[in-house]
């Protein structure tokens, strides 16, 4: 009975320990969709649907080809403003990157410091 008693003590402990640590280490961070990109001027990205051939010649060649992986096999081109990714030869996906202006390079890092 004492074993018993002990065991499920020292399982309730570990429990309660994992989970300081994990709430200790996360953070969240919100900002509204229609704030995250206000500092930001519009760039023309390719649309779904668009071929390798289509986006190379409205955007240029990618600063960085990244070859496919996976099934099925998606790869992306990275160009200065966004990345593109490809199901094999179509546009699935475009996402903006992310550039700091001034003001947010500088409050993060006195924060690393």
């Amino acid at each position: 009975m004492i074993r018993i008693k002990s065991g499920i003590c020292i399982l309730v402990f570990l429990l309660m320990a994992t989970l300081q640590i994990q709430t200790a280490i996360a953070e969240e961070i919100r900002i509204p969709v229609g704030e995250q990109a206000k500092t930001q001027p519009a760039v023309d990205m390719p649309t779904k649907g668009m071929s390798k051939e289509r986006v190379k010649s409205l955007f240029g060649e990618p600063r960085e080809e990244v070859p496919a992986k996976g099934q099925p096999p998606i790869s992306r081109w990275k160009y200065q403003e966004f990345t593109v990714y490809f199901d094999n030869n179509t546009v699935i996906h475009c996402v903006r990157n992310f550039h700091p202006n001034a003001s947010q390079a500088e409050s993060s890092k006195g924060t690393e410091e």
